[in-house]
């Protein structure tokens, strides 16, 4: 049972996360577009970046911070929003380093803030 409510808390904080990105990231593109017309992107849009240093289980904790670029464009009706090479700045929100016989390494990570046309938007 406790395992079954940790995941439902664990669903919840993702689906709010994913909102709060989709809102952020409408807004930005309104902002980055320079119009008023906002641009709502679909739930869950996942954003790709490269990390710009290592992260491991055993050397992160929770809190550190991260730096990295985005992989991929984010294009909404033939417009970028988020371009490819933005740089996005991040959180660890979770780390667990791998047992010697058992368990697997596992880091969680949030993506904070992008930057697009020199002006920084919190995701």
């Amino acid at each position: 049972m406790l395992n079954l409510l940790h995941l439902s808390k664990r669903n919840n904080i993702l689906l709010g996360g994913s909102l709060l990105l989709a809102t952020g990231l409408a807004l930005a593109s309104s902002i980055a577009l320079g119009r008023s017309d906002s641009v709502t992107l679909p739930d869950n849009t996942a954003i790709h970046v490269t990390l710009n240093q290592a992260l491991t289980g055993d050397q992160n904790r929770p809190g550190d911070h991260f730096e990295a670029t985005v992989s991929e464009p984010i294009i909404v009706a033939d417009k970028t929003i988020i371009p490819r090479g933005a740089p996005v700045e991040g959180l660890v929100v979770d780390a667990h380093h791998s047992g010697r016989l058992r368990g697997r390494a596992r880091l969680q990570l949030a993506l904070e803030t992008v930057t697009v046309n020199g002006k920084t938007y919190d995701i």
